[in-house]
């Protein structure tokens, strides 16, 4: 599978996602973790209790346009959280340069301003916002780039079909491999913690890379 997101070819499965027998209430199921990057977890939406339902999740997911929820809860976290932060960094001159015009404006003029609304002053305070603005830019940027991604394999998506299909599972005691005898040269990993499965960013027989090497972010008319 590539890099950046093995299952960046996602799109498009929507029968495959349908498909999938309705999530029944498990009692066993963990609590809903804590959110991540604003958006709330949905254990029951998205099961993720073993490797083939983590994937089942991904294709529903991917096939919602629900990608921001894939990139917080169903990818590897650590990886996640690896590019988020390097792509902070590449955003953080850009927003601080524009909360200090919005600051300086709110201390300009007061009377225009809620006092709830008003952008701190304080040294630490400014600091942490600037850095809370970066991470959310940085994580759109992610998102858009992962939804970039998943039209640009269509042979992938076959295989990805044929392993949720009827791929077989290996189990390791943090993860699993998930393989198919027909879907040569390619696998899909599983990162296991606190009982769900994570998509990991390999696919081989190897630690998933460390994020690096990132293109500056495309600009965002938006912001």
């Amino acid at each position: 599978m590539r890099h950046v997101f093995s299952l960046a070819v996602l799109a498009g499965a929507t029968a495959l996602a349908a498909g999938q027998p309705p999530d029944k209430k498990d009692p066993d199921l963990p609590r809903d973790p804590d959110p991540r990057y604003g958006l709330a977890a949905k254990l029951k939406t998205y099961p993720q209790e073993t490797a083939k339902k983590a994937l089942g999740s991904a294709l529903e997911a991917a096939a919602k346009a629900d990608v921001a929820y894939l990139v917080a809860h169903l990818l590897d976290p650590a990886f996640v959280d690896g590019r988020v932060a390097d792509r902070a960094k590449q955003f953080e001159a850009a927003v601080e340069a524009e909360l200090t015009k919005q600051r300086d404006f709110q201390l300009k003029n007061p009377e225009k301003v809620e006092p709830d609304d008003r952008l701190p002053v304080d040294r630490a305070g400014f600091a942490a916002l600037v850095a809370a603005r970066s991470r959310e830019r940085a994580f759109k940027q992610l998102v858009r780039d992962v939804e970039a991604k998943l039209l640009d394999d269509p042979q992938a998506l076959k295989d990805l079909r044929k392993l949720f299909r009827d791929g077989t599972v290996a189990d390791a005691a943090d993860g699993a491999k998930l393989t198919h005898p027909d879907v040569k040269d390619r696998a899909l990993f599983f990162r296991k913690a606190d009982g769900r499965y994570f998509l990991e960013n390999r696919h081989e027989d190897a630690p998933a890379p460390a994020p690096k090497d990132l293109p500056p972010p495309k600009k965002d008319p938006g912001m």
